[in-house]
């Protein structure tokens, strides 16, 4: 059932890659697609002081999203990577300012998305800002391999000080945030028949470790660029990337779909079997614009490569997606 919530039509959106798995500085772009290059990196050389490269790669996700609206403007992170500064040195490198932000969003609880929260809790020096979150989000999780190994998925703890920095929203609800110009859908409706979950991940509730496949804390970003339709921009969406979609329509009202971007979670053996539905399903959905990233996996990328080819766009960190109203 469609919900309608009052999320404002904006201007223009950029959607910059902050974190993802790749990376290739000489990849090329387009008036919607700004690959990173040397001309635009605020540190002009082959190795940092750090002795890391200007940007880097890593298994985890963050993007940052820009908006315009009238004469206003405003921004917010989604995720924050998986090692303990990535996600803040790339940010450093493409001269993203962390105190201008208004919020930051975590898509839901796992390492991959959320290990670079101290460190950039620790550089806000403004007011403390919305950390928009779903009440799992901070729960205990694990995910056991078909061997029976155990590894261990869960966010990081904040210190007092670090949560100084911070106002902790946490709800299943959808959130508003920017004057109404982006949307956290908050935990995603389960419709479709063939998106069922991870079914070897668990979660620690009341001391005692349940199986936990539905990861209820999954949620995702949705910004309505006006005339052009939807930018939704997920994590790893263990929700699926059909039923993000389809809950975006459900929350806005809006049925054009614009451009869907991020991790679809499509990778390894468990989900290679929903590849084909899922790829039938965006053909009926029909984006404009389609950038599978991080856990949507090789296999999964270059299916929706060749059966999409003229939505697709390869990821890269350090790509700006520009995305004005018509």
């Amino acid at each position: 059932m469609e919900k309608k919530l009052p999320l404002l039509a904006v201007d223009e959106v950029k959607v910059t890659i902050i974190t993802d798995n790749t990376i290739d500085v000489f990849m090329t772009g387009n008036n919607t697609v700004h690959r990173f290059n040397g001309s635009n990196c605020s540190i002009p050389s082959v190795i940092t002081d750090d002795g890391l490269s200007p940007l880097i790669a890593e298994h985890g996700f963050s993007a940052m999203i820009q908006v315009k609206y009238g004469n206003k403007q405003g921004s917010v992170l989604l995720d924050t990577g998986i090692s303990p500064c990535g996600t803040v040195h790339n940010m450093s490198t493409l001269g993203i300012n962390v105190s201008d932000m208004q919020a930051i969003i975590l898509s839901h609880g796992h390492m991959d998305h959320t290990m670079g929260l101290p460190c950039l809790v620790d550089k806000v020096n403004r007011p403390p800002i919305p950390l928009i979150a779903h009440p799992d989000a901070f729960l205990e999780r694990k995910v056991i391999m078909p061997g029976g190994n155990e590894v261990n998925v869960s966010a990081p703890k904040l210190t007092s000080s670090q949560r100084n920095n911070i106002i902790m929203v946490t709800k299943p609800d959808p959130t508003l945030l920017v004057d109404n110009t982006i949307l956290v859908s908050g935990e995603i409706d389960r419709t479709t028949d063939f998106e069922t979950g991870f079914p070897v991940h668990y979660t620690k509730r009341n001391d005692q470790w349940e199986n936990d496949p539905l990861i209820l804390d999954d949620q995702c970003a949705i910004v309505n660029v006006r005339g052009q339709g939807l930018v939704v921009i997920t994590g790893c969406c263990h929700a699926g990337v059909i039923n993000s979609i389809r809950y975006a329509q459900a929350l806005t009202g809006c049925h054009q779909i614009l451009a869907v971007l991020g991790g679809f979670h499509l990778t390894g053996g468990i989900f290679e079997k929903i590849i084909s539905p899922t790829i039938a399903e965006l053909k009926k959905i029909n984006p404009t614009y389609l950038m599978p990233g991080h856990c949507t996996g090789w296999s999964a990328i270059h299916q929706i490569a060749q059966a999409m080819p003229e939505a697709f766009i390869p990821t890269n960190v350090g790509t700006t997606l520009v995305f004005p109203a018509k």
